[in-house]
């Protein structure tokens, strides 16, 4: 599987510079120090550190080619197709000259509170494993422009793994969305574009949804029908459920589980993404409250809510896999604390999707790996009976990327640039200002 996907991504993958992009996915796979330096990843290769700072600049990926290799290493270790779905922030408070920064919230701050930084903002789709482990399956990576709208990237996303990973409309694929998306309108979106996905969504417990209207004889002086039944408040609900069931989990407690059926938010004119529309639409789902029996000291007692756009009835297994998307902050986690990834400061933001889709798939050589290199732990890394984490696995990795495939024929040996001209200065560059909103978009 290792050699497949080696093959595919110097073959496919990497269109342009693919020889150097390779070299430093490799050396992303392998590094043992702080990798946020390209150049300090270009001494283990020949092509010399100019020419890996000309491969991020001007280097081309086939963003859909990774995105079916990725499916079809997930299909091979039997994962189902759940998927998570997350924004995360990528600071540059300081850079002027890089363009279309706007501010993000991002960790941080006093007592685990975040702070307000200007930056870009990058979303990410993994493939969930639903093991006790920290381990995912990056199929998609790309930036968020300071111009899209959030929902319609997201839309998009979906539909793109959808028509990587084959879903239909008889067996949708599943995304696990954060209480930051608009519930309602992806579950329009995707509902009028046709794409085979089901959404599951965290709501705030604030939020209020409605039931369909009761059937009554017209009026005699005739009227407009009623479009909304009666109020079902998340925060207390006084209406009887649907369905209800409550089941032992392990370190939770009992957990019960409520569900109301053919609920639906009432839409206004000033709800975003509907402004232009003469009629609003009702958009029904499926509200669950879930509530367990034990929590951690630190975490405050109350319902989990959650928006469901599909069909499938099993409500437990529905709360216990959206438990499961916090496998996405692990992997935000390994760029940032472990890769370093956001040690690198590029000017240009495509600089930087370059760099971040390199260190995806850089962890898939580690997720193809995991279960075929010798685990030695540290002496103060706990005994568990689980795989080595992606962190542990980088430790021990060079063994099998060296017996791996790689491409036929030697690289070009770099050599130092003639540099600037004498006499020629350097070109004071273009300063962009910070784009500030309304909202600020909140990052991990």
């Amino acid at each position: 599987m290792l050699d497949s996907w080696r093959r595919e991504l110097y073959e496919g993958v990497l269109t342009a510079r693919s020889r150097t992009l390779f070299a430093l996915v490799d050396e992303l796979a392998a590094d043992q120090g702080r990798c946020g330096c390209p150049a300090h990843l270009s001494l283990g290769t020949v092509t010399g550190h100019a020419a890996a700072y000309r491969a991020l600049r001007d280097g081309e990926v086939d963003t859909g080619r990774a995105l079916r290799a990725a499916c079809r290493i997930a299909r091979t270790c039997g994962l189902p197709r759940i998927y998570a779905v997350d924004t995360t922030a990528w600071p540059r408070p300081n850079a002027a000259t890089s363009p279309d920064r706007q501010p993000q919230y991002t960790p941080g701050g006093p007592r685990g509170s975040a702070l307000i930084k200007t930056g870009w903002r990058y979303q990410h789709v993994v493939r969930l494993t639903l093991t006790p482990d920290s381990w995912v399956v990056p199929v998609l990576t790309d930036r968020v422009a300071s111009d899209e709208d959030l929902a319609e990237v997201t839309v998009q996303h979906i539909t793109r793994v959808c028509a990587g990973d084959g879903a239909t409309r008889a067996d949708p694929s599943l995304f696990l969305l954060d209480s930051g998306y608009p519930a309602a309108r992806i579950t329009h979106l995707l509902r009028d574009r046709g794409t085979p996905a089901d959404v599951l969504v965290r709501l705030a417990t604030s939020q209020t949804m409605w039931t369909r209207p009761e059937r009554r004889a017209a009026h005699p002086l005739g009227g407009r029908p009623r479009r909304h039944g009666f109020r079902l408040a998340l925060r207390e609900p006084d209406l009887t459920p649907d369905a209800g069931v409550s089941g032992p989990i392990d370190i939770y407690g009992t957990v019960t589980v409520r569900a109301w059926h053919q609920v639906h938010p009432k839409l206004t004119r000033a709800s975003r993404g509907f402004t232009g529309q003469a009629t609003l639409p009702i958009v029904e789902g499926t509200v669950l409250l879930a509530r367990v029996q034990h929590l951690r000291p630190s975490r405050r007692a109350g319902d989990l809510a959650l928006w469901y756009s599909g069909t499938r009835r099993d409500l437990l297994t529905l709360v216990m896999t959206y438990l499961a998307r916090f496998d996405i902050e692990h992997y935000f986690r390994y760029l940032k604390t472990t890769a370093h990834a956001g040690d690198f400061h590029p000017q240009q933001p495509g600089t930087l999707t370059t760099w971040l889709r390199l260190h995806a798939y850089a962890y898939l050589h580690l997720f193809c790996t995991r279960n075929h290199i010798t685990h030695h732990r540290l002496p103060w890394e706990p005994t568990a009976t689980t795989s080595p984490t992606p962190g542990q696995t980088r430790r021990q990795v060079s063994p099998a990327l060296r017996n791996a495939w790689h491409p036929p024929g030697h690289p070009k040996p770099g050599h130092p640039g003639p540099g600037r001209p004498a006499g020629r200065r350097r070109k004071r560059r273009t300063r962009h200002p910070v784009i500030r909103k309304n909202v600020v978009h909140k990052g991990k």
